[in-house]
């Protein structure tokens, strides 16, 4: 069956969305972008032929069987909707919406209207959390009984005035980063959350305005000089967050997960996701969010060891240079053969979109300890 999709985003998300479809052996028909000139380009750049710039009208000219949304949040739970509604499979970039509100009538809009939705919050599928995963269901560490994910990045204060510094845009290090780690604790563990608490932290309240940014690939800091005689714009995103979430695991026990993040914050604290369970423990350090290796700690031991990657499961991602790419492409490949018929593979999809919002709206809030809903 030959599968046509347009992308909706003609940034780094649109670039990630547009070769994920065609790895998977979709044609990508057209793409839609906001504003002509960096539309056209990336458009060029990837090869495809067609751009429009009113989404709605793209839909009913193209009859796509899929429709792929990679913009910042606001158009999301529109765009979903309208594509649900035509009968057109739906993939979302995260956060599903700027609120548990939008993103529940995203998830009922696809599943009244019977299409595969998949939401992509792909750096779950770095090797590291498949082996994660079968370490913890191997019972390596024993039944797991914490989660601790600790993130620091020392990003410049100087950075451009973007639609990331704004919460109506989908700013913030909560859209951005927490969406992103829940999906890989959840692909190591297998786990459900039925709690939240938390906060939001926003370190700066106002950022330099630049020459406007369509890919988040081109933003570097403003001079500093430049900056104090230019215009400067307001921040009301969030920069840091602590999250404490209360995990049921498929057996039953629960489990629970913290997760100290900051971006704006030079700490001698390496980076890291750690597994604490009743018979030991594993780590995955790593300078990024995307951890390479696995530590493994033995009481009998009473020693660290590292445990390698297993080849196969770095073979299973389909190739690409590019790290991200390769992640993207897997979300892809699994969301297309479930639209072929050929079986769901565990991708997430708008039901996991609408529980992170959930625990968002919740850790905004400041509102306490909160069981989450968990069917809309």
């Amino acid at each position: 069956m030959s599968l046509r999709a347009i992308v909706m985003g003609a940034g780094f998300a649109g670039e990630g969305h547009t070769v994920g479809l065609r790895e998977a052996g979709v044609e990508v028909v057209a793409m839609w972008g906001r504003t002509p000139e960096p539309a056209y380009a990336m458009a060029k750049k990837l090869g495809v032929e067609e751009v429009r710039f009113d989404w709605r009208e793209a839909i009913e000219e193209f009859r796509p069987d899929i429709v792929s949304i990679a913009t910042p949040a606001p158009p999301h739970r529109d765009m979903a909707i309208a594509a649900a509604e035509r009968g057109c499979h739906v993939v979302c970039d995260k956060p599903l919406g700027l609120t548990a509100e939008e993103a529940r009538a995203m998830l009922i809009a696809a599943e009244r209207a019977g299409v595969k939705h998949a939401y992509a919050a792909t750096h779950r599928y770095a090797p590291v959390y498949a082996h994660a995963r079968e370490l913890l269901s191997g019972g390596l560490i024993g039944r797991l009984r914490e989660i601790e994910y600790v993130l620091h990045f020392n990003r410049s204060p100087l950075m451009p005035h973007h639609w990331s510094h704004r919460l109506s845009q989908g700013g913030g290090a909560l859209f951005g980063l927490f969406t992103h780690l829940l999906g890989q604790v959840r692909r190591a563990t297998g786990a459900r959350v039925v709690a939240a608490t938390g906060e939001a932290r926003t370190l700066v309240e106002r950022a330099p305005v630049g020459p406007e940014v369509h890919d988040a690939r081109d933003r570097t800091p403003t001079d500093r000089e430049q900056a104090e005689a230019g215009e400067w714009g307001v921040v009301d995103a969030d920069q840091a967050f602590t999250v404490l979430l209360e995990l049921r695991m498929p057996d039953g026990h629960e489990a629970s997960a913290l997760f100290q993040v900051s971006t704006m914050a030079p700490s001698p604290i390496p980076n890291h996701l750690a597994c604490y369970g009743t018979n030991g423990a594993i780590y995955m350090p790593g300078g990024s969010f995307l951890p390479t290796l696995v530590e493994h700690f033995s009481p009998e031991r009473g020693t660290w060891e590292q445990i390698p990657i297993p080849q196969r499961l770095e073979d299973a991602l389909p190739p690409d240079d590019d790290r991200l790419h390769r992640l993207w492409n897997q979300l892809f490949r699994e969301f297309v053969a479930d639209v072929q018929g050929e079986g769901f593979a565990g991708y997430l999809t708008f039901r996991d979109g609408w529980s992170d919002n959930e625990i968002i709206d919740v850790v905004r809030s400041r509102k306490g300890w909160t069981t989450l809903p968990q069917s809309p």
